[in-house]
């Protein structure tokens, strides 16, 4: 059991904005600006909040290739779900489907037809 990481958990789901931005995760990989806008919260308090997240291993930052070819950073929920305990010794969390999969491009395109064999 890893307490530092139970109680970051714990302050996490204790705060709304990173409720909030653990929702937006859920389904699909965002980017801060993209969960400034969904979540309706300032963007250096989402900047802020997702670094709260992030190190607390709640979300993974990950890039994304869009087609105009600039990686983005976005953020992907890191776990399926999660179980909390409390026993004598306090709390406990169990966290469900971990994501161990290294940072990754996220959906590498194809370059424009126009760039291919125009020599």
């Amino acid at each position: 059991m890893d307490t530092t990481r139970d109680r970051a958990f714990l302050d996490a789901v204790g705060d709304e904005d990173c409720k909030t931005i653990l929702d937006a995760v859920r389904e699909e990989a965002k980017t801060i600006p993209e969960l400034s806008e969904e979540c309706d919260i300032p963007l250096s308090t989402a900047y802020r909040k997702v670094n709260r997240l992030q190190e607390a291993e709640l979300v993974a930052e990950k890039n994304r290739l869009p087609e105009d070819c600039r990686p983005k950073n976005v953020y992907e929920l890191n776990f399926d779900g999660a179980v909390v305990t409390m026993g004598e010794d306090g709390f406990a969390v169990e966290f469900a489907g971990e994501s161990s999969k290294p940072a990754a491009f996220d959906g590498v395109v194809e370059p424009p037809s126009s760039a291919v064999g125009s020599d």
